[in-house]
């Protein structure tokens, strides 16, 4: 590390639910053995859109749809994290009083035939039957949801504005989003292959994750992780198109790693956003080579796993950065049989094995990057590191 790190926010405990599993636990297990949690559709008719009926969908919510979907899966993964937190030394009032940032992109606002709802229209029904009583943050950066959650949260804490905060990323499948992607094209016909010379398109998920936030020196024991870096941009080029250039994307990577009090020599891991699409994909290519220009830094994504979730991805990509940090490997990209071109020389995890991080290099960063040219990243360590 190149100085003192001025931040140390723990991970005190987390939850998830995904189209792998049930659990963060459990989630990480299958990323890290190169499973995938894709599957065809079944919450609606794909209809004659041309594209794939391929999704990652969430077992054991049969018949419910909208609000109540979204309820189902904030909870499922919030009860996990608020029963690891408390065995983690996190006292039940404070998890109660707790400030929670909500990560989400458009949940079912495309299903909404009456008046304007907000975005968090199901959040009292999921506070109300957990006790949650704190004050609740939305924030909706497109795919940058989630890791802006994280981020915002991370700062209520270094700040003492909230001694603990849930930062919560979660996110549906709903036909009027499966609709829209399939008219932007977005979506692959077969299924989502991050960085591979093939990949021609993404394949959208449903999930969420709960990061219980703290500081550090809270807690009684090591915690499950630490957040040392956390920024955002935008680039404002286009709707949906990313600026190719990478700048401002760069930019961000090395305003977290300075906040940090780091350099891209300290960085073990790099999870990137894997959407699949061609565009994104060049995108993270041309960060890769401005900010790596070493290209030594071990690359993967989760998104050919567990699809993308657009407002979850990005809190479930911190936590499994977190996982890959505490394990020293960067889990298998799965779909990705050869890398494309632009990877040349890159350490790229295809979907047959995990990747050795170097023991040197205590950092990992796990970026997002959204519609409109919302560009947000963390950077973890492992509980504990140095």
């Amino acid at each position: 590390m190149s100085g003192d790190t001025p931040v140390r926010v723990a991970v005190a405990a987390a939850g998830a639910t995904t189209c792998l599993a049930g659990s963060a636990d459990a989630t990480w297990a299958s990323v890290r053995a190169g499973e995938s949690g894709l599957g065809p559709l079944t919450l609606f008719e794909a209809g004659s859109t041309g594209r794939s009926g391929t999704v990652g969908e969430v077992a054991g919510l049969a018949g419910l749809t909208g609000g109540p979907r979204l309820a189902a899966l904030a909870e499922a993964a919030l009860t996990e994290a608020l029963r690891q937190a408390e065995a983690a030394g996190v006292h039940r009032r404070e998890l109660a009083e707790a400030w929670v940032t909500v990560g989400i992109s458009l949940g079912d606002i495309f299903e909404q035939t009456g008046p304007d709802v907000e975005l968090d229209h199901f959040w009292d029904d999921v506070a109300g039957r957990l006790g949650l009583t704190g004050p609740v943050v939305v924030l909706s950066s497109a795919c940058s949801s989630g890791t802006d959650a994280v981020g915002y949260g991370a700062d209520l804490v270094a700040s003492g504005i909230a001694p603990v905060v849930l930062a919560v990323g979660v996110d549906s499948l709903e036909p009027g989003k499966y609709a829209g992607h399939s008219g932007l094209k977005t979506m692959s016909p077969d299924r989502c292959r991050p960085y591979d010379a093939d990949g021609d398109g993404t394949t959208l998920a449903e999930g969420a994750c709960a990061l219980v936030l703290t500081a550090a020196d809270r807690l009684p024991g090591i915690p499950f992780a630490e957040l040392r870096g956390w920024a955002a941009s935008t680039d404002i080029d286009a709707l949906t198109s990313p600026d190719l250039s990478g700048e401002g994307a760069a930019r961000m990577l090395r305003a977290a790693l300075a906040m940090a009090g780091a350099t891209p020599a300290d960085v073990a891991h790099l999870n990137g956003h894997g959407s699949g699409t061609p565009v994104n994909d060049a995108l993270e290519a041309a960060v890769y080579a401005a900010v790596f220009p070493e290209r030594d830094v071990a690359v993967s994504g989760t998104k050919g796993a567990l699809g993308h979730s657009l407002g979850a991805t990005g809190a479930v990509e911190a936590l499994l950065t977190a996982y890959a940090l505490r394990e020293r490997v960067a889990p298998p990209t799965a779909g990705l049989r050869a890398p494309h071109d632009r990877w040349a020389g890159a350490p790229v995890a295809t979907g047959e094995a995990p990747l050795p991080l170097a023991a040197d290099r205590p950092l990992g960063v796990s970026v997002t990057y959204g519609f409109g040219g919302a560009n947000s990243c963390v950077v973890l360590t492992a509980g504990g590191a140095a």
